[in-house]
């Protein structure tokens, strides 16, 4: 019968606390505490009472600056043999079934997960609480499956226990960032690596760790996380962290921690949707060692897509290990010992290599690089190195060294099967072969026959090996090349892009307008990675009609351009061209820094502007913040083939302060006829100045008229915070409400026998004003100039307009406005066999 543990504390400063086992544990001979990483071991005295042993646990003792977790270990019957305490509590539900405040500190007590032993854990107050309550929260992580709501775009990586951005989850998220923006992707990473896109970064174990868990509809692992359970929707992919060479879950056969750890790791893949497997080999021997008999997906590793990258990333990958170029770098990385642990999940290792006459033996050019397995806590840290020697355990991803090794020396460890798709040579260094084989872990090849490469024994037989690496390959080049051919054969450099696909789905629309607008996007700063993403959740519906409406019926260069735009003005993303940006702000300040010497207009103070610097013989009266620059220098109403022509008839809505109605009186040597719709009083009496400032007067009828869907009706207007600018609005409130009329009716008011060009720039009115002209559209088939900025779904509204008319019209997308994203233009001009 299991003892169950009773806690309280001890009146008094010292705060002391009693431990009850009820029943004790039979033939119990002394108890101990001892620290997790095995450095500091506390005694305890057992009084026993009947059927029952009470303990006193010295709380102050326990103490420390750092947390701390100690085990409560018994021995039975005097074998001087320590043991976990293992039992079971009836106080409460939470996982840490006693709390208390000791000094400035927490101390708790609460069972372990694979085990259910008895362990003690402190930490300074404020620490201790947060992880109990994510402890606890952990506890009741089935609860939170049940009230927490799914998120459907979230995807929750982690790595190593969160030690690490590395192996295959990190080379899957690289990939995925490119292909599916749309997802949102948290990290649970304890480290201080910068990660691509600065994504959410979350503690392991923490309470926010906890609840992101159990609410991500994604989830990509190469071990385990800290609670079991998903809910129905949840996917979870499990990637595994190596091709294995030595036994795994229930194939071991010799006890050790593995053993001890299985149970837990079989609880947790009663959650997987998929697992990752290298090749046939291994989805076998998973499928067998984890007890699994869910989908498998033989993919290749993505932890292996940089091995198959050309030789120009190694320079790259040298200055970010500050690593020196020129040189060969021998990579020695072996992997731990389960027989030499020292904490909990914490092993020693002990070298067992001669590094001075490996680094005597090593040629001028070459470097041994040391990679210590991340469970290893001790053994390299002490060592004092040669100079060609470099301690590189602090990268957490093996496969950065793997990239830039020329060989690679190990043991035991899984890396040799991803190394192995270089081709380079690969030496075993296998002093404790037969100890391993038969006490520690045991082999699922035959070391003597699977290999890729030799067996060294010794530090001599290493050397030499080393020094005839030409003889080494030769010797076991068809070995080699049929290793690679039974486990590398899916290795080919596409395995993340692979997975993506398999796990996530394609990205979820599949025009070719969002598909170029990720391809433009992606590997940009940290901070576009979300904005790029609220874009995408923003037109993702309407992405296929955009597609085929606007973006594909652009020229190749517009539609970079028309990206670009789109990029800038809905998401602030900006991928102008620093060269084109330069230009325009050069032409701004040039044309600022021309005269404009100050006029009186009725009350108003403002500017002349002489256009002739910008190519036109005119001259504007304007507020003092325009420079026209944009209608005028930049034609942002024009293109090549879409141009004003003498004798037309124009409809200049949003005619603002004249500047466009003149210009287009200038390009046809005042031949034409333009009828200009502005609602600003203000802007009003400047564009009548204008008029007759430059004798054009008699070419233009303005109109205090707001154009829309109806007539007779009345819209409400506000001047804007920019003076001359106008804002639209709804309601009642202040403003002025101006009359309404349809183009439709305006026309046939004036008896107008052709339109030749619509131009609209009226403040996101644009889609009202067109459907009270189509008539007039239909009839004339008039060249359109829209502004498509006001509003996000103008790029959708507008082409939807266009394409209802029945009139085949051929676009081009004019933009000159590069810091915001403004004066975005659609210019539809009527194919020739649509002209009336």
């Amino acid at each position: 019968m299991l003892p169950v543990f009773h806690i309280h504390a001890l009146a008094g400063e010292g705060r002391d606390l009693w431990l009850h086992l009820q029943p004790a544990p039979r033939g119990i001979s002394a108890l101990r505490l001892r620290r997790r990483d095995g450095k500091r071991c506390v005694p305890l005295d057992i009084l026993l009472e009947g059927d029952a042993a009470r303990s006193r646990l010295p709380g102050p003792a326990l103490l420390e600056d750092t947390p701390q977790r100690w085990d409560v270990q018994i021995e039975v019957g005097n074998t001087g043999q320590f043991q976990q305490l293992i039992g079971t509590t009836a106080d409460g539900a939470d996982r840490h079934f006693f709390c208390d405040a000791v000094q400035a500190h927490g101390l708790s007590a609460y069972l372990s997960d694979s085990a259910s032993s008895l362990a003690l854990f402190t930490a300074p107050l404020e620490q201790h609480a947060m992880t109990v309550e994510a402890e606890n929260l952990r506890a009741a992580f089935p609860s939170l499956l049940e009230q927490l709501p799914l998120q459907e775009d979230l995807v929750l990586f982690e790595s190593f226990f969160g030690r690490a951005y590395a192996g295959n989850p990190r080379y899957i998220y690289e990939a995925l960032r490119r292909m599916r923006p749309d997802l949102r992707c948290v990290w649970a990473y304890n480290g201080d690596e910068q990660i691509p896109g600065n994504p959410q970064r979350v503690i392991r174990g923490s309470a926010e760790y906890l609840r992101l868990l159990a609410q991500a509809k994604y989830r990509v692992n190469n071990i385990l996380f800290t609670a079991h359970g998903r809910k129905p929707q949840t996917r979870y992919l499990q990637t595994w962290h190596g091709t294995p060479l030595k036994r795994l879950g229930y194939d071991i056969t010799v006890t050790g921690p593995e053993v001890e750890a299985r149970d837990n790791l079989y609880r947790e893949s009663r959650a997987w949707t998929l697992l990752l497997s290298e090749n046939r080999y291994s989805s076998d021997v998973l499928r067998r060692a984890f007890r699994y008999d869910g989908p498998i997906l033989e993919a290749g590793y993505p932890v292996a897509d940089p091995l198959v990258a050309p030789v120009s990333a190694r320079e790259d990958t040298l200055a970010r290990l500050a690593l020196p170029s020129g040189h060969r770098f021998v990579l020695y990385a072996p992997t731990w010992r389960d027989s030499q642990q020292v904490g909990h999940w914490q092993f020693d290792f002990d070298l067992q290599l001669d590094l001075v006459k490996v680094a005597a033996a090593l040629a001028p050019d070459q470097i041994l690089l040391l990679r210590g397995h991340h469970l290893v806590s001790t053994g390299l840290q002490e060592l004092t190195l040669p100079a060609n020697v470099r301690d590189v355990s602090q990268v957490d991803d093996a496969s950065e060294l793997c990239a830039i090794a020329d060989v690679l020396i190990t043991d035991y460890s899984s890396i040799f099967f991803d190394y192995a798709t270089t081709g380079r040579p690969i030496l075993f260094y296998c002093y404790d072969l037969e100890h391993y084989a038969e006490q520690v872990r045991g082999f699922y090849l035959d070391m003597a026959q699977d290999l890729p490469g030799p067996i060294a024994r010794s530090t001599e037989e290493l050397v030499a090996l080393l020094a005839d690496l030409p003889a080494v390959q030769a010797t076991h080049a068809d070995r080699y090349a049929a290793f690679r051919e039974r486990f590398c054969a899916l290795n080919d450099g596409s395995a993340a892009e692979r997975v993506v696909d398999a796990f996530f789905g394609p990205f979820p629309s599949r025009s070719r307008f969002l598909s170029d607008l990720v391809a433009l996007a992606g590997n940009g700063p940290a901070e576009d990675d979300a904005r790029l993403r609220g874009l995408i959740q923003r037109y993702l519906a309407d992405a296929e009609a955009i597609s085929t409406l606007l973006y594909e019926r652009l020229s190749p260069p517009e539609q970079e351009r028309f990206l670009v735009w789109f990029l800038k003005r809905w998401a602030g993303i900006d991928r102008v061209a620093p060269g084109e940006l330069a230009h325009y702000l050069a032409e701004v300040d040039r044309i600022r820094a021309e005269p404009r010497p100050p006029i009186t207009i009725g009350d108003g103070q403002y500017v002349l502007q002489d256009l002739r610097p910008q190519g036109h013989d005119f001259r504007l009266a304007s507020y003092a913040w325009a420079l026209s620059i944009h209608d005028i220098l930049f034609d942002q109403y024009q293109s090549e083939d879409f141009r004003v022509r003498p004798g037309e008839v124009i409809i200049d809505a949003g005619g603002f302060i004249g500047d466009t109605a003149v210009l287009f009186c200038a390009k046809t040597g005042n031949d034409c006829q333009v009828h200009a719709f502005e609602l600003l009083d203000e802007n009003i009496a400047l564009f009548e100045h204008n008029l007759h400032l430059n004798g054009v007067a008699d070419r233009v009828v303005l109109n205090k008229r707001a154009l829309s869907d109806h007539s007779d009706g009345s819209l409400l207007i506000r001047q804007a915070r920019l003076q001359g600018a106008t804002s639209v609005g709804a309601g009642d409130g202040p403003g002025e409400r101006i009359a309404t009329i349809t183009l439709d009716d305006y026309v046939a008011q004036h008896g107008l026998q052709r339109v030749d060009l619509i131009k609209m720039d009226i403040e996101g009115s644009e889609i009202p004003a067109l459907l009270g002209a189509v008539q007039t559209i239909r009839r004339f088939r008039p060249k359109l100039a829209l502004c498509l900025y006001h509003k996000w779904d103008d790029v959708l509204t507008i082409p939807r307009f266009i394409a209802g008319l029945g009139i085949p019209y051929r676009f081009n997308f004019k933009w000159v406005q590069l810091p915001q994203g403004w004066e975005a233009v659609l210019l539809a001009q009527p194919c020739e066999e649509a002209r009336p």
